[in-house]
């Protein structure tokens, strides 16, 4: 992989149409990878007004895409179950 994108999970990219649409045009504009934050500070509604689930994101992006690898920035494995970690990003073709 030589260039990729990568994209916050709050404010306009929360909405799975949005982080879809950009995954596919960065696939279209010939980009190598999409990455997601998983940063803990959706947690917060002081700092942010809206967050989604980056699985939630990436299984958007999955449905419009089918070259670009995508991926999680940071994924902080002690505050997710087993199923929720197995669930991130596809495996490769």
């Amino acid at each position: 992989m030589q260039y990729s994108i990568n994209v916050p999970n709050f404010g306009d990219f929360a909405d799975p149409r949005v982080l879809a649409e950009m995954a596919q045009l960065a696939e279209d504009a010939g980009w190598d990878g999409l990455f997601v934050w998983d940063h803990l500070i959706g947690y917060n509604r002081d700092l942010v007004a809206e967050f989604a689930a980056t699985n939630l994101l990436l299984t958007a992006a999955a449905l419009t895409t089918n070259r670009i690898r995508l991926g999680t920035m940071v994924t902080p494995v002690p505050r997710r179950r087993p199923h929720q970690l197995s669930s991130h990003g596809r495996s490769p073709r």
